[in-house]
């Protein structure tokens, strides 16, 4: 039986997530404590959407950015802790504490974690072919036929004896049955998945939008650093 290991893609994400993690102890020491828990959420996030959950992009990398607010507005923009953490939580979308960068995020892991997605599905789909072809058995027509074919002079390389022409093939479709009138639509889906497995090329590459994750992240954080003096004053 054939099984598809997603190991590839496991290994993505959990670089992406190590490295986010290596990236804050070096550049936001401070966030680190309260901040492994939401990184480690949002790449399990992108892996569950990745395998078919309900969850958005949009909503899984808002869910991170609100996340991740409150501890950067106490530990690393000097904010008071008279808000309350609901308040504060939901501020970085109208005080557009982190720049362009969330947006950014939500665009490309749309296009990638959807092009991975539709791969993944198609690819399970066409194991689930494969793996129930691998329990048929021929019937006991089939047998006979097949018996009688192995008897075929062209089977004992005896070209110069008649035969009934076209015996071959029929006993072959008879034996299959559906399984013969499924190859043209068979090879049609292998074409279709190549297609798919090419077209996961730049923004459509998981690999490559994952692995950028860390830096996006971090110039997220440089911009509401940068910004500080304005959150201050947005922020009761």
């Amino acid at each position: 039986m054939f099984n598809f290991d997603p190991e590839a893609f496991d290994l993505v994400i959990r670089h992406g997530r190590n490295s986010s993690l290596v990236m804050l102890r070096s550049e936001f020491p401070a966030l680190v404590p309260g901040a492994q828990g939401s990184v480690a959420q949002l790449f399990q996030d992108i892996s569950l959407y990745m395998l078919g959950s309900d969850s958005t992009v949009d909503h899984m990398v808002a869910t991170f950015f609100g996340r991740l607010f409150p501890l950067a507005y106490r530990r690393l923009l000097g904010g008071g802790a008279s808000g309350s953490e609901e308040c504060v939580r939901g501020a970085w979308k109208d005080s557009g504490a982190f720049g362009p960068y969330p947006k950014l995020m939500m665009t490309r892991l749309s296009r990638s974690l959807l092009a991975t997605r539709v791969f993944l599905q198609a690819l399970n789909l066409g194991i689930e072919v494969v793996n129930t072809t691998n329990h048929l058995r021929p019937g006991r027509d089939c047998g006979r036929a097949l018996l009688r074919l192995w008897y075929c002079p062209q089977c004992q390389a005896l070209l110069g004896v008649p035969v009934c022409r076209g015996f071959c093939q029929a006993v072959m479709q008879g034996c299959l049955g559906g399984a013969a009138e499924v190859q043209p639509h068979w090879r049609t889906y292998v074409d279709g998945l190549g297609k798919l497995a090419g077209a996961m090329r730049g923004e459509q590459d998981v690999e490559a939008v994952v692995l950028r994750l860390p830096s996006m992240i971090k110039l997220a954080l440089k911009h509401a650093v940068n910004a500080r003096v304005r959150l201050a004053a947005a922020i009761p």
